[in-house]
């Protein structure tokens, strides 16, 4: 049995949900995989209706929201350690996750994804009994309001603004890395377009870690648009790492994000969890 979730979020999201909302339905009859439909409401969580569907019986669940809806059902899942495929329709064009698994923003090819069933089991990241598909941010995402194109004097002041910070790690209980950096992630998996280097393949066990160096200000506003998409492996001085288990040690506090979302502080552990998610995929998808 198929259990859809439907949880717009935002304004725009709202918009285009009750736009194609009858279309959807229209096309998962079609496919011939409609099944049970939920809409989120203040009351009604994600998480309850995850517990719902586990109770069910439900063989796959179909999230039709943002990408932290789809986080927040796999987390549920990992948690009452249920046996059940995860389906994603995004509601946003701009939906990172959507683009790593190769689910289209086009509401037709996504249910002919869904439909044509291609199951893959992905590892999950795991930082403090969070889940996480994606990657951890160490530290103050400073890159996160440059503009990647032409920037006037207040832009150019934020650029002299950054600043570089100590990092200290420890990875699988083996090496220890020191360095004073601009940016460093914990990769699981991310959205490649536009990076040199293909990282976070959700399958290898593994995580990679990205490390960018301090910079001179000429650096900084030289590769603004590597710095503000988030490929900091196209910055000369990205060391890249990779380990099972990445023990952040300090500075103390140092804040760890994931999607804009402070999680923990330094000291913290981040480690490839035991458990995986089993997640229809597209052919496009990036690994």
């Amino acid at each position: 049995m198929y259990f859809y979730i439907f949880d717009p979020g935002k304004d725009k999201e709202v918009r285009y949900f009750e736009r194609i909302q009858g279309r959807l339905l229209n096309l998962l009859a079609e496919n011939h995989i409609e099944g049970e439909t939920y809409r989120v409401t203040s009351i009604r969580t994600v998480e309850l209706l995850v517990e719902q569907a586990i109770g069910l019986e439900a063989r796959t669940i179909i999230v039709v929201g943002g990408d932290s809806t789809l986080n927040r059902a796999i987390n549920t899942l990992i948690r009452q350690n249920a046996d059940i495929t995860v389906g994603f329709i995004s509601l946003d064009p701009g939906s990172r996750l959507g683009q790593i698994f190769g689910i289209s923003p086009d509401i037709e090819q996504s249910v002919k994804t869904l439909a044509g069933r291609l199951v893959a089991g992905l590892d999950l990241g795991e930082i403090n009994e969070h889940y996480f598909l994606s990657k951890v941010e160490l530290g103050e995402n400073q890159f996160s309001q440059i503009e990647p194109g032409i920037f006037g004097l207040s832009s150019v002041r934020r650029f002299m603004k950054l600043q570089p910070f100590e990092i200290n790690l420890s990875l699988d209980n083996k090496y220890k890395v020191s360095s004073e950096v601009f940016g460093a992630q914990i990769i699981n998996c991310r959205n490649n377009e536009g990076c040199k280097v293909k990282l976070g393949d959700p399958t290898d066990k593994l995580l990679d870690i990205l490390l960018l160096s301090k910079l001179a200000s000429g650096q900084i506003i030289r590769y603004r648009k590597e710095l503000a998409t988030g490929c900091l492996d196209n910055v000369p001085g990205a060391t890249i790492m990779h380990a099972k288990k990445v023990e952040v040690l300090g500075p103390r506090k140092l804040p760890l994000s994931i999607e804009g979302q402070v999680y923990t502080k330094a000291p913290a552990i981040v480690s490839v969890a035991k458990r995986k998610i089993k997640m229809i995929v597209g052919k496009t998808r990036q690994f």
